[in-house]
């Protein structure tokens, strides 16, 4: 992260632990029904999931030429590639023949996507080359256009897609001054180094709200990352409809004594982005993480989320002993205590015991996240 972005935030956050306080703005009631209804959720899929950009990769993901990589998002079978000229694609995987999905891995890497069911094949640009007993074929001739493209943005390391086709133009995400601090992290110098799939008994909104706020961490965190944390203080900057949280460890406190010009708000946080509408994306001390969460087709109280780890290119062999230790308490960290307190958390809120609950004004990025929901679904809401 640049300089002058990380002084502004190591400025308030010291201010802020000297006085023993957390950073507070204004406190907010949330809706139960938000989390259980079903009409609720409806709205959501129509609004936000498939219609708007989705960031579900970073750039690491398709390394090389070549490469391709499956996802679901919006309620629909996504491939990206990268091709020759190192330009990445996305598509609907979906053959052109009988809809059968072209690539059934989640990561390849060849020069040809081959459908299994009919051996149908499709260059990295999505154009049908080949398929067999073409005469039984007639009004088919090769090549030809094959794959139906999606929207997809490529920048500072995330690639966006928007689920749906489209003939127009389709804005891309805008990330304001957060792009500068992508382009700052050089992601491209990562790789991907290992996946785990959560299916989730809760919203996909209480996954995303687990990061935004360490009101929790003393309590809920304190015999696994609580320790390293200055609990119940954070620094959430929104741009748009996305958001920039800061979690200070308490190495922090040690930057009073550092010149300013070298202070790094990265070494000493873990910087959470919320790429909205549903990938959280945390830049760690030596890795990154994101967090893609998808809700259930029509049950608000489920969902899956998906974790995908990063790691610096040539990392070696030597390393494999700190990336297991930190998989390892993150994994023991999300489902010993996040996840399990969540799914007790969907079950209060199907309860009916309230119908709203409270964002403190000691929470404000979580705040934020919903204040972004409500103008986003607003208009849907009305009608």
């Amino acid at each position: 992260m640049r300089n002058s972005t990380s002084r502004r935030i190591i400025e308030t956050l010291l201010e802020k632990a000297a006085a023993k306080e957390p950073w507070r703005t204004e406190h907010s009631q949330i809706r139960s029904a938000t989390y259980t209804d079903s009409g609720h959720l409806a709205l959501e899929h129509q609004k936000l999931f498939q219609s708007m950009p989705q960031a579900i990769a970073l750039s690491a993901d398709l390394p090389a030429n070549g490469s391709a990589l499956t996802r679901e998002c919006g309620g629909v079978d996504v491939l990206l590639t990268r091709n020759s000229d190192g330009e990445a694609n996305a598509f609907l995987n979906v053959c052109r023949h009988r809809s059968s999905r072209v690539v059934t891995e989640e990561r390849s890497c060849s020069s040809r996507l081959t459908c299994p069911y009919h051996a149908w094949s499709y260059d990295l640009n999505g154009s049908l080359v080949a398929l067999p007993d073409n005469t039984s074929f007639p009004e088919v001739t090769v090549p030809q256009e094959g794959l139906r493209k999606l929207p997809i943005y490529e920048q500072q390391g995330v690639i966006w897609v928007t689920p749906s086709p489209s003939t127009t133009p389709v804005p891309g995400p805008d990330l304001g001054p957060f792009s500068e601090d992508f382009e700052s992290f050089e992601l491209s110098a990562y790789e991907h180094w290992r996946s785990h799939r959560f299916e989730l008994e809760m919203n996909w909104k209480l996954v995303i709200d687990t990061f935004l706020e360490p009101y929790h961490f003393a309590s809920l965190h304190r015999s696994t990352v609580g320790p390293f944390f200055i609990s119940n203080l954070c620094h959430a900057q929104r741009h748009g409809s996305h958001i920039r949280e800061v979690l200070p460890r308490k190495s922090l406190l040690d930057l009073s004594n550092v010149d300013p010009g070298l202070w790094d708000v990265v070494p000493h946080s873990a910087v959470v982005y919320v790429l909205f509408p549903a990938t959280v994306l945390v830049m760690q001390i030596d890795h990154v993480e994101t967090w893609r969460v998808i809700p259930h087709p029509t049950d608000p109280s489920k969902s899956v989320c998906d974790l995908d780890f990063y790691i610096p290119l040539d990392s070696g062999e030597s390393s494999e002993v700190h990336w297991e230790k930190n998989w390892q308490i993150t994994i023991d960290t999300v489902i010993n205590e996040d996840f399990l307190a969540m799914t007790g958390v969907q079950r209060g809120l199907s309860s009916g015991a309230f119908s709203s609950v409270t964002a403190g004004a000691n929470e404000p990025a979580l705040s934020m996240f919903h204040d972004i929901l409500k103008e986003q679904l607003m208009p849907l809401e009305k009608s």
